[in-house]
Formats: structure tokens, sequence, C-alpha cells
């Protein structure tokens, strides 16, 4: 995987659902398997630079940036990850046009998928190709409302490449500065892990020039 570079953009029209632990998660678990990882950082509230500089410590292989210019694709990276903010505006759709990938997080309440519709049709405007975009269901609880809201998810079809589930230790790790899966358990971890690994199985097959069903099992 080294070998390649790959760019995933993590955006949504709605803030606060879960942009920034995403992009964070990819960056320091690519960085633990030995990729250099470039985190651009287009969030005004640069929550994603500070969470990342409080954990330098530990991943010296992620380099931030708080800008996107085209040139960084021909840089020494494997493994480029875009947090950005709720916007349509020249900055988002630059930041669509250098992905590889788009992931849109998706919380379980109503307001956050009903114009989940108008996100693809935008992603896809930028000319990224609709399988190369899916949802992660984010923060997702075993109530009858998350159900009933992930249910809506599958029964429109929209393809998703995790789901996970809402985690106070995670959300702890990243204040502190610290691993973002540290005291997790096994199966805390393994949701996130997935998606790290769903994300570069979706690629690989990009690359062999399979777009038919690229986020498959």
């Amino acid at each position: 995987m080294a070998n390649e570079k790959l760019a995933v953009t993590v955006w949504n029209y709605k803030g606060g659902v879960g942009k920034t632990t995403i992009s964070l998660i990819l960056s320091q678990t690519a960085s633990r398997q030995g990729l250099k990882v470039l985190a651009i950082d287009l969030d005004e509230q640069k929550n994603l630079s500070e969470a990342l500089k409080l954990s330098r410590h530990n991943f010296p292989s992620i380099e931030i940036r708080t800008n996107l210019m085209p040139e960084y694709a021909h840089e020494d990276f494997d493994f480029y990850v875009i947090d950005t903010h709720p916007s349509k505006d020249d900055t988002v759709r630059s930041a669509m046009q250098f992905a590889d990938i788009v992931l849109i997080p998706v919380l379980p309440d109503y307001l956050s998928i009903v114009n989940l519709r108008s996100v693809f049709d935008y992603v896809k405007s930028c000319g990224i190709g609709e399988g190369q975009i899916a949802i992660v269901k984010n923060a997702v609880m075993d109530f009858k409302l998350s159900c009933e809201i992930e249910n809506v998810l599958d029964e429109q079809r929209y393809v998703s490449a995790a789901r996970l589930p809402r985690s106070n230790i995670l959300a702890r790790n990243i204040a502190s500065g610290c691993n973002w899966d540290k005291s997790m358990r096994p199966n805390q971890r393994e949701p996130f892990i997935n998606l790290y690994a769903r994300v570069w199985k979706a690629y690989i097959r990009m690359l062999s020039g399979d777009f038919h069903d690229i986020w498959r099992d």
C-alpha cells in the first residue's frame, strides 16, 4: 500500500458530524502503519491541526498543513487526509478534486440525513464518481431512533464505509493528545480500524479498474 498515494477528503455540508474525528483517526492509523501522512486542515476552527499537534510526539510521520495546493500531490507522502468545513466554496471544491475517495459522516438523527442526496450531488459535480463516495455512520447508538435512521439510509441505498459507535474514550484520548485508541478493548477499536482498512481496499479496487462496487465486503 505504501507504494500508492491515496487522498481522502472528509466532508459534509452539515457541521458537527465528526469530520475532524474521522480525519484524525485515519491520519494516526496510517502513520502507525508506517505511511508518511499529510493532514490538511481546511476548517477555519483548525481543530484537526490542534489535536494532531497535541499527539505529534507519537506520530512524527504526520505533517500538518492548513492550505491545499495541487503540487502537494507530487510530494513524498503516501496518505493524504483533508478535513473540510461545512461549505460549498472553492476551497471545498478543490478538496474534492484532489481526492480519490470522499467520506461523508452522518449522525443518527434526521437533520443529519435530510439533505444527503444534495450532498452527494455536490460531490459528484466536483468530478467524483458516485462509487468513490461513501457515508460513515458516526456515533451510532443502539437506540430506536438510531436504528430507524440506519434503516432509512439502507433503504435509500447509501453505500456505507463504516458504522462507528459513540465513544467517550475516543473523545478523551483526542482531547488529551493520546493515541485515539488508548485503553480501548479490541472490540471497541475494531470498527475504526475497519474503516481505515475498507478505505484502502476500495482504493486498491479503483487502481485495478474496478469501479463497479469498490465498497463491497
